[in-house]
């Protein structure tokens, strides 16, 4: 990332996404490990077009085309359609609502994070 963990003595920018990425790690080691020791059940087959299926491929597809156009478009407006579409898709809600809420949201993390916690934003062409 290029954030100093510490500085002097002192927790710098770096030192949270290292204490979380560390808890992430032996949270998913234990599970895996959990996972492995558990006793062999019997496999259930899955259907590969049921409607939980599909929404992880949405959900997946989602992410590679956000990934993709955050440094293009910036992060307002690529998180704000991102929620709009998985708020309108996984929610069943009304556009409006979606519209707000996305809104909302993106706003609230874009001043959490470019001026509360000072962490640089990536923009792209339209911020």
């Amino acid at each position: 990332m290029g954030y100093p963990p510490s500085n002097h003595g002192v927790p710098g920018p770096g030192m949270f996404p290292i204490l979380i990425a560390s808890l992430i790690l032996v949270s998913s080691l234990t599970l895996a490990l959990l996972t492995l020791r558990m006793p062999k059940e019997k496999d259930t087959e899955i259907d590969l077009k049921s409607k939980n299926v599909l929404n992880v491929y949405i959900t997946m597809a989602g992410l590679i085309v956000y990934i993709v156009l955050l440094p293009m478009i910036g992060f307002i407006v690529t998180t704000s359609i991102m929620l709009v579409l998985y708020l309108k898709w996984f929610g069943k809600r009304p556009w409006w609502k979606c519209i707000l809420i996305s809104l909302i949201f993106t706003i609230a993390i874009f001043l959490l994070f470019g001026s509360v916690l000072n962490v640089p934003m990536r923009f792209g062409l339209l911020i």
